[in-house]
């Protein structure tokens, strides 16, 4: 007989979904609700399958006691298939020339993803398949990157999004966050082959 395993969802005010974890986390205990979900229900945002942002967690109250539903939420957003059908880890190791570089300042409680600024000049100045390739980079929908606890892509700390064409215009983009979130990695379905992370107090 297969046991069920049950994971912890922590969800805000709007049922916004901030954590799923297999164990009770009093850093989220203390600030958010929680659910309890078989494993199957939610290993599809674990796995990068599906985002947490399009989901919410909707309570259905009864005379026998209140639930818990996972519900899609309403969006005109469309996701558009990267170079990876399979989330990657992004090593902890940033040697000069990545591509795209994300940085976990644990201290001000901030993500920054930073791009390469020759990236741009390829696109001005580079050889035709170059240039060819900043563009197709341009034309990728929406990125999700998932910050987890480290080398497990199966405790989601945290999610943030960026589109690459804002990337490309501001360079460097801001995520804050409100957690201690150390001792960290983060995965992804690659848009490029040149990505690099690191943790910074």
């Amino acid at each position: 007989m297969k046991s069920l395993i049950l994971m912890y969802v922590f969800f805000d005010s709007n049922g916004d979904i901030k954590a799923i974890t297999p164990s009770l986390d009093d850093g989220f205990n203390n600030t958010h609700s929680v659910a309890t979900f078989p494993l199957e229900d939610v290993e599809m945002f674990l796995t990068a399958q599906k985002n947490t942002f399009d989901y919410h967690i909707k309570k259905i109250d009864k005379i026998t006691g209140s639930t818990y539903k996972l519900t899609k939420k309403q969006s005109t957003i469309s996701y558009t298939r990267t170079l990876d059908s399979y989330l990657t880890k992004i090593e902890n190791t940033t040697p000069k020339g990545n591509i795209i570089t994300v940085v976990n300042n644990t201290k001000d409680r901030v993500i920054s993803i930073e791009l390469l600024k020759e990236f741009k000049e390829i696109y001005k100045n580079g050889s035709e398949d170059e240039q060819e390739s900043v563009s197709d980079f341009l034309k990728k929908g929406t990125s999700i990157l998932y910050l987890t606890k480290k080398n497990n892509p199966y405790w989601l700390l945290f999610s943030f999004s960026f589109i690459p064409q804002d990337l490309f215009e501001k360079e460097i983009l801001y995520f804050n966050y409100e957690n201690n979130y150390n001792d960290t990695s983060v995965y992804t379905k690659k848009l490029i082959n040149s990505y690099g992370y690191k943790e910074k107090a």
